[in-house]
């Protein structure tokens, strides 16, 4: 299935997902997308990484502006890094990114595994 369509089905289901359940739910969501619809390539990271860290930038990126990022500048406070709210966002981004990749890099794993055997 095209690379786009999973990435949509991973932010859509995972946006609904983490409206309910916990944040690793999406981690779940982005292995199942890939198992049942992905092709098992080498492409199945990204889709991951894309599906969970376009929304979670967007909705961090919300949630500083609306805060006039306060809580952004003390975390960054706290580990001593540059006090921007953007960087927050990013690391949100890329945190979240991961997580959903190898959520996903594992799904195509099990579809190349299930189609070998």
């Amino acid at each position: 299935m095209n690379m786009l369509i999973r990435v949509m089905l991973i932010a859509g289901l995972g946006a609904v997902a983490q409206y309910h359940l916990p944040w690793w739910s999406v981690v779940l969501i982005a292995l199942l997308v890939e198992l049942l619809v992905g092709k098992g390539d080498r492409d199945a990271f990204f889709s991951g990484f894309y599906g969970v860290s376009i929304p979670w930038i967007a909705l961090s990126a919300y949630i500083d502006v609306k805060s006039e990022s306060i809580l952004s500048v003390r975390i960054l406070e706290l580990f001593k890094l540059p006090q921007l709210g953007i960087v927050m966002v990013i690391l949100t981004g890329l945190i979240g990114g991961m997580a959903g990749g190898i959520g996903s890099l594992c799904g195509g794993w099990l579809k190349a595994l299930r189609t070998k055997g």
